[in-house]
């Protein structure tokens, strides 16, 4: 496989990957904390499960959304040009792929509002 078409699978798998990372860093932390008896610490205010769920959120949602529109754009500019139906379907699998992934990233930030940090 060569270094191009590389770089289009991680960008097309780009919202699942940051998913999986803000997946194991939100339950690594949220039960190392709460193990350790340390749910109850308070950061900027907020509870410290809290506060890194919502940082661990933004930071896996902002670059998803910056590749979701990027494909979404270079795939409308493409509707003109004869491409290949590789490239093609690669762009179409990436934006289902991290539109998808947007609406997990959510989903999984979403409990630290609603929950107790150790509930």
């Amino acid at each position: 496989m060569s270094g191009t078409r590389t770089l289009h699978v991680l960008v097309m798998l780009g919202g699942m990957i940051a998913w999986a990372v803000q997946f194991t860093i939100i339950y690594g932390v949220t039960s190392t904390l709460c193990g350790r008896g340390w749910a109850d610490a308070t950061l900027f205010g907020i509870g410290i499960v809290q506060a890194v769920i919502v940082a661990t959120t933004v930071l896996a949602f902002v670059p998803t959304a910056l590749v979701f529109m990027g494909l979404l754009r270079a795939y409308r500019s493409l509707e003109g040009e004869d491409a290949s139906a590789a490239t093609a379907f690669m762009m179409q699998a990436g934006i289902l792929i991290n539109g998808l992934s947007l609406i997990v990233i959510l989903w999984q930030g979403a409990p630290a509002l609603i929950l107790p940090a150790c509930a």
